[in-house]
């Protein structure tokens, strides 16, 4: 019997600037207030069954994380999006929840790529789709890029999977991209920005999706779930 429950949640304008360790604490915060029984791991420092997808770079707004938390007794996925929604703080809500079947693989190893809108002020709308073209066909973009052991040169052409042609809303632009994240190839949101001539200060970023990219298709995290019982 499924003790686990993935669901998907917003972080709206309110919170885009909580890092990615507060938001873990605001929603462990939100289980104890919420009295939901969840489970604990064992040894010297027990902590809460919780797990995420992919971590949100602070600034960034999102319409599709998702985490997965284990409980000690069977939750229906309703219960929990009642309950939970009823102690989140402003600018978190939950939007779909599911029981998990047993042995499902985590979070961490399906989710390989991500969908982010981009929404920037004043933008020169020809000259995006001249530098969307110029991206297509190249063959590389080599950016420096900080670590911990110092810099190194990447080379982001092929984490950028898809571009959408801009749409103009007033005096807005508005792009949707489809790029690699997580582990195997990570293309961040300031970087994507850069690639595509947008200021990163100035540009509105929001991420859309968590996906699973397999043989050139896409599907979400729910989407391999046996029975697929999203609320």
């Amino acid at each position: 019997m499924s003790r686990v429950i993935r669901f998907q949640f917003r972080k709206g304008q309110e919170l885009r600037f909580l890092s990615h360790l507060d938001l873990i604490r605001t929603l462990e915060r939100a289980v104890r207030r919420g009295r939901l029984p969840i489970a604990f791991s064992e040894g010297f420092s027990p902590r809460p069954k919780m797990s995420f997808g992919s971590a949100l770079a602070v600034g960034i707004m999102s319409e599709a994380e998702y985490a997965d938390f284990e409980f000690t007794e069977r939750i229906e996925p309703n219960e929990f999006m009642t309950t939970f929604n009823s102690v989140l703080p402003t600018g978190l809500e939950v939007i779909k929840a599911v029981l998990l079947p047993p042995k499902s693989p985590s979070l961490m190893t399906e989710i390989n790529a991500a969908e982010y809108k981009l929404v920037a002020h004043d933008t020169d709308a020809a000259g995006l789709v001249s530098r969307i073209k110029s991206l297509q066909t190249a063959d590389s973009f080599v950016v420096e890029r900080k670590t911990k052991k110092g810099i190194r040169l990447v080379d982001l052409r092929p984490l950028l999977y898809e571009v959408e042609h801009p749409q103009e809303i007033g005096s807005e632009t508005a792009i949707r991209c489809r790029c690699a994240v997580g582990s195997s190839g990570n293309l961040r949101p300031n970087e994507l920005c850069i690639m595509l001539g947008m200021d990163p200060f100035t540009t509105k970023i929001v991420r859309t999706a968590l996906l699973i990219k397999e043989d050139g298709s896409y599907q979400d995290p729910f989407d391999r779930i046996e029975g697929h019982n999203a609320t």
